[in-house]
């Protein structure tokens, strides 16, 4: 997420992180975050509270449940564990400032890495469920394919077949007709003759 102000109402922050303003209420009150308030009594989130808010927010939406990122954020001294307070000088405050941005970008580099690596491997898988449903679809549309053509040619071959029988008696017809003919005329062509 990225800063642009230096204060955010609820509303505004919910809008952000695209949580809703119960959502916030819930995380103040589960890592026991003090939210200061302005001089209406409405709650204003500085830069490092919104920050927090957004890290917690991407740690839920990786799936982590609220007790692993309280461990989280407790050992990495973001929030105090509970019924635990160690005050910290003021001579120790810069250095510790200091540290703990060190450590925050570490934590959100190692967030964004778990992230794209989860959207690497969800992206792997989902190319390769779309590979194997592509290939399930076209293995399923060459057996249609065949099948189809298999009964075209078998179709056309008893068509061929039907239409090669009635040549056949066509010419069988055609040729007994003629020998029939020719016997005929044979046989009256001998009658006259023997007949004379």
């Amino acid at each position: 997420m990225e800063v642009l102000k230096e204060r955010y109402s609820i509303t505004e922050l919910s809008t952000c992180l695209n949580i809703t303003d119960h959502a916030l209420r819930f995380y103040e009150k589960e890592f026991g975050l003090n939210i200061p308030k302005d001089n209406r009594g409405r709650r204003y989130y500085t830069t490092d509270l919104a920050n927090l808010m957004y890290q917690i927010k991407a740690m839920r939406d990786q799936g982590l449940e609220l007790k692993a990122i309280r461990k989280i954020l407790e050992n990495e001294n973001i929030i105090k564990p509970k019924d635990i307070s160690v005050p910290i000088s003021t001579e120790q405050l810069p250095a510790v400032v200091s540290k703990r941005l060190e450590e925050l970008s570490s934590a959100e580099l190692t967030m964004i890495m778990e992230t794209l690596n989860g959207i690497k491997e969800q992206l792997f898988n989902n190319v390769a469920a779309e590979f194997i449903s592509t290939r399930e679809h076209i293995s399923k549309e060459i057996h249609s394919s065949k099948l189809e053509l298999g009964a075209c040619v078998e179709n056309s071959s008893r068509k061929l077949e039907i239409k090669m029988d009635k040549h056949f008696q066509e010419v069988d017809r055609y040729i007994t007709s003629w020998r029939e003919r020719k016997n005929t005329t044979l046989a009256g062509k001998l009658k006259k003759l023997i007949g004379k």
